[in-house]
């Protein structure tokens, strides 16, 4: 996979700091005394996966429908710029939880690069990394995207997955080349032909589809080939976990209220967004929600939102170990604090 631009980390840090310090939302207005017996609420940051694309309104509805704060807990919401990004965020102590994938945490873990992290509940219950290229592209398959040139925000999980997407997929990531362009840039981009294709999440379709303009979009689901994978999961820090369990439950109880929310309400959801952020595409938004309903379902019948099963985690570190794209070793305990994530 030939990478034409990225940012060097040190910049990606910088860059991550002043947006958050920037474009963010706070439910710590002073409103009353909490549900945690009248005493001050915790405070803590929360970033989005990415942006504030539809698929974050559940965090937006957790705050505005008060959630948060009757559970004891006082948020501030900040638009996220990808996983890798985000876990250096938590690690680095600027936010306390984010949902970040699954995927990206192995690989950033396996490989020394993170540590001091912990997944505590599934958001989405299957890989949701996908490309995304027009129908007249004569991209219809995997194979299709060797010689051809994917756009992928910086710090993305897709474009850290690809390689291990391409070998189980039997194509040369190596003929492939990535550019970087802001998620905004993407459907503009691949509408005028300067891109063959997009990394995006297949939730994320709605926007790409109303970026186009009504032609046709083919997805290459990743999902397809990293059957035992999660997609994004809440994650925190492993401090945060074993200190303070309470506030991780509390929390995770309070966000999955606002997911609950938006998935039976998504119109209502995407309006609560746009209120947050103008320029949100409220019909897109809504659409994504919709999609982030199905995405959030558990296998297993029964299972809350939230649930993780250990053995799936193992079988998610197996296949990228088996892809090459992280060394064996791992155990799903260094990724996953089983013992906080819901249970019926």
């Amino acid at each position: 996979m030939r990478r034409i631009t990225r940012l060097p980390a040190a910049l990606l840090a910088v860059l991550l700091t002043a947006a958050l310090s920037t474009a963010c939302g706070s439910d710590d207005d002073g409103k009353g005394a909490s549900s945690s017996g009248g005493s001050s609420p915790d405070k803590v940051t929360y970033i989005t996966g990415f942006g504030t694309f539809g698929r974050e309104a559940y965090a937006y509805v957790a705050q505005d429908k008060g959630y948060f704060r009757d559970a004891g807990v006082s948020v501030t919401i900040q638009p996220g710029q990808g996983s890798a990004i985000s876990l250096a965020a938590l690690a680095g102590g600027r936010a306390q939880f984010a949902p970040v994938d699954l995927s990206s945490t192995i690989m950033q873990v396996g490989s020394g690069k993170v540590s001091g992290v912990t997944a505590v509940a599934a958001v989405h219950q299957t890989t949701d990394a996908a490309v995304m290229a027009l129908a007249d592209s004569g991209i219809s398959k995997p194979a299709d995207l060797e010689g051809k040139k994917i756009a992928d925000p910086a710090g993305s999980v897709i474009g850290a997955l690809f390689p291990a997407y391409a070998k189980l997929a039997g194509f040369d990531a190596d003929k492939v080349d990535f550019v970087n362009l802001e998620p905004q840039q993407l459907g503009v981009n691949l509408a005028t032909g300067k891109v063959d294709a997009v990394g995006q999440y297949r939730v994320g379709r709605p926007n790409i589809e109303n970026a186009v303009k009504g032609k046709e979009v083919v997805v290459l689901p990743f999902g397809t080939f990293l059957t035992e994978s999660y997609g994004s999961a809440v994650t925190t820090t492993t401090k945060i976990a074993e200190e303070d369990p309470d506030l991780v439950r509390r929390f995770t109880s309070a966000l999955f209220k606002g997911m609950r929310y938006a998935i039976d309400h998504p119109e209502e959801a995407a309006a609560v967004l746009a209120k947050k952020h103008p320029t949100v595409n409220e019909k897109a938004a809504a659409a994504e929600i919709e999609l982030v309903g199905e995405a959030v379902q558990p296998k297993k019948d029964g299972a809350p939102i939230g649930t993780m099963d250990r053995e799936r985690v193992a079988g998610a570190i197996k296949a990228l170990v088996d892809a090459g794209a992280v060394k064996s070793g791992l155990t799903p305990e260094q990724l996953v604090s089983f013992d906080l994530v819901p249970k019926s």
